[in-house]
This record gives C-alpha cells, structure tokens and sequence, in this order.
C-alpha cells in the first residue's frame, strides 16, 4: 500500500516504468506483471509496495506535493498583480498537463468510481492560495485589468471549474493541443482581461516555471 511506499527502494522503478507504461499504452491495457516487466521487479515485490495499479497513480499524485517557499519566490519574481495571479494558477495546470491525457483519463475514471480523488488535491491547492487569488483579481479589478465586474471570491472558483472542463476537453482531443495555453487563454476570456495586458502568462510557459 501508499504507505509502504517509502521504505521499497524498488518504489522509483515501479513507478517509473509504471508512468512510461501507462503514457505509452494506455492505462487500460497495462497489468501488473507488464509493469513488473519493464521496472524489472518480481511481482511480490511489486505487492509489498502496492495494492494494485490504482495505487501506483495515487502514490504519483500524493508525490506532487505543493512547494509553498517555491511558488512564494516565483510570485515575488513577477511584476503585476496579473502576473502573479497567473503564478498560482499555473502550478496547477502545469501539473495536470505533465501528467498527458492517458494518465488524467485514468484519474478521472478512477474519480468517478470514488476509488480516489485527484480532483481533492487540486481543491486543497486553491483553498490554501485562496486568500491570495481573491486579493489578486481584486487588485486586477480596481486596476482595470480584470474587468469582470464578478465579487472575485466567487470568479476564483468558477476559474477553477472552468479549467477542469478544458482538461477533459483536452483529453478527448488525444493532446492536440497544449492544455496550459488554451487554460489561460480561457480564463483571459472569462475574467475579461484587458486586451493590451493579455498574454503575460506565456513567460511562464517559457521559463518553464
């Protein structure tokens, strides 16, 4: 089980060729012994660590953990108000698009069948940023740069919301396109950004922050 997890040194290759597997073939069409295959680990020491291949995604989503002091730099680091609104939002979006479609397809399914929720952490995310977001696109409303007129502590969530619907828009597509891009590009629509200050978001995109 996950928390085992910590005392297998063979936990890194499982989960490792685990990931490859599931990008490559799909998530559906890998068994455990295709895994045990490709990590080159018996399939005893595959269940000493984890229950199941349901267990080798939670452990890769619980391993995503939020680096505060990090996200904290990177918004000194910007400029506006806007940039470092984009800041906070793009930690999540950028988590999600690393994981590919095969892999955020998988989580969904394993989200509606209440096995685990990867929809949680994500939640968690914005709920501890909150206080910030909200300050933000105040800040961006009384600037005029966001200029829907919306109470921010409840454009916040529906921003949110909105980008879940993208990723699953973005899944269907097979990644024919990238799902940060057409994220951001969305909510410059919904918050109704100012036309001359739409596309500070893409120098995150090219620092690869």
């Amino acid at each position: 089980s996950v928390c085992m997890v910590a005392n297998s040194k063979n936990t890194d290759r499982i989960v490792s060729a685990a990931i490859d597997l599931f990008r490559r073939k799909g998530y559906s069409s890998v068994m455990v012994k295709d895994i045990c295959r490709e990590a080159g680990v018996s399939t005893s020491s595959f269940y000493f660590v984890f229950s199941g291949k349901d267990d080798v995604l939670l452990c890769l989503l619980r391993g995503h953990k939020d680096d505060f002091e990090g996200t904290m730099l990177e918004m000194l680091k910007a400029g506006t108000p806007l940039e470092k609104l984009w800041v906070l939002y793009n930690k999540y979006l950028c988590l999600a698009e690393s994981f590919g479609p095969e892999l955020t397809v998988a989580m969904f399914e394993l989200e509606l069948k209440r096995k685990f929720s990867f929809i949680d952490p994500v939640n968690d995310y914005i709920r501890r940023y909150s206080n910030w977001l909200v300050r933000l696109v105040e800040d961006c409303q009384a600037s005029g740069v966001i200029q829907n007129p919306g109470k921010a502590d409840e454009l916040v969530p529906m921003a949110v919301r909105l980008s879940f619907y993208i990723l699953l828009e973005w899944c269907v597509s097979k990644e024919a396109y990238s799902f940060t891009e057409r994220a951001f590009k969305e909510m410059e629509s919904f918050y109704i950004v100012r036309e001359d200050c739409r596309g500070q978001w893409k120098k995150l995109l090219d620092d690869g922050t």
